[in-house]
């Protein structure tokens, strides 16, 4: 741990010096530097979940840039919200059962309407809820799949572009969450994904298959639905996971809204709410103890019947830029019978583009 945390500090001092020194255009690579921070007390109901943690506080950097025709991402995840957490993203280090300090490394080319890209990459899973950067996320808020899905796997993808740029069709190979080791345990997943613009209207939608043991699957369908409506915009996302065709429609589904109303760019308010319904448990993992259990459900023979709802307000006081966010967020679920309150801030520092403005001083 201690040597990636020397490359991340040399990294910094690279991208400072390499910014001072080249021009600017298209190809000057944007680095930008993402902490987090978050308090979050739990307020019981009637002997509910109680206690306290710093929610989804963290560090992230992210890179984009261009060599040639090639374009290249990363993004990597450098601490979390505790010790224990923070050191297992060093110790999962290239592993495929759970998440590591590389959310993603991407390198792509694009020729004509269609690219390719190989690396570490998200799972090319649809619904709006798993679009959102992990940063930005309010983690007592979203589903418990959000939660247990190991979902940043190595692999390869070809996609499609439509010539008016509102259609984007990609088929992903990537290596599954149920093995141990990326390719080495043999284990892949097969991913069909659409999203596009068409007015109001945006969609995120796929089918999956997901191979827990050889040439055994999990299929899922992931609908996710986005309206646009003045300064309103309403995301509805349904996913059914099944791993039998017998049962296809009666192992695990969800169902998940959120109405978000956007005030000049500065202000954010918005509701959401979610229900899952689980007859089997495809994801999830058994508490090996009591201090195992948190405010949501990973092992969901414990709540089968689940829902979660809440509301928050974003306030980005920077003029003319969102890079600062301000945030509270509460959420009540089936569960934990109480009440998370997180507030806190995020901010996201591009170090480029910081340094080239200074230069033109």
């Amino acid at each position: 741990m201690k040597r990636l945390l020397v490359l991340l500090v040399a990294t910094l001092g690279y991208f400072y010096t390499y910014a001072q020194e080249v021009k600017e255009d298209s190809r000057t690579p944007d680095f930008i530097v993402t902490p987090r921070f978050d308090v979050n007390p739990y307020a019981p109901i009637k002997g509910g979940y109680s206690g306290f943690d710093f929610g989804n506080s963290s560090l992230y950097t992210f890179l984009d840039g261009s060599v040639g025709d090639f374009s290249y991402s990363f993004a990597g995840h450098w601490f979390s919200s505790d010790w224990a957490s923070t050191k297992a993203l060093y110790e999962n280090a290239f592993r495929s059962d759970d998440v590591d300090f590389i959310d993603w490394l991407t390198l792509s080319y694009q020729v004509g309407q269609f690219g390719f890209t190989v690396g570490k990459d998200m799972l090319a899973i649809g619904t709006w809820e798993l679009d959102y950067y992990d940063v930005d996320v309010h983690t007592s808020l979203v589903s418990p799949f959000w939660h247990k899905m190991a979902i940043y796997q190595w692999g390869g993808e070809v996609n499609y572009t439509s010539k008016d740029e509102s259609t984007w069709l990609r088929f992903q190979f990537g290596t599954s969450p149920f093995g141990e080791r990326p390719f080495a345990s043999k284990l892949f997943v097969y991913s069909l994904y659409w999203s596009g613009e068409y007015g109001c209207f945006s969609p995120i939608w796929s089918t999956n298959f997901v191979e827990y043991e050889r040439g055994k699957f999990i299929n899922l369908i992931a609908l996710g639905n986005s309206f646009s409506v003045g300064d309103f915009t309403i995301e509805v996302d349904y996913m059914n996971r099944a791993s039998s065709v017998k049962r296809f429609f009666n192992q695990e589904w969800s169902i998940s809204g959120q109405v978000l109303y956007n005030y000049k760019d500065k202000v954010e308010a918005f509701v959401k709410g979610g229900y899952e319904n689980y007859n089997s448990d495809l994801f999830g993992y058994e508490y090996e103890s009591a201090d195992d259990i948190w405010f949501i459900p990973t092992d969901n023979s414990l709540c089968p019947k689940y829902w979660y709802a809440g509301c928050g307000i974003h306030y980005f006081p920077l003029r003319e830029s969102r890079d600062l966010r301000l945030h509270a967020v509460a959420a009540y679920n089936s569960f934990a019978n109480s009440v998370s309150i997180s507030v806190g801030a995020t901010y996201h520092f591009n170090l480029t583009q910081t340094i080239l403005k200074n230069r033109k001083k």
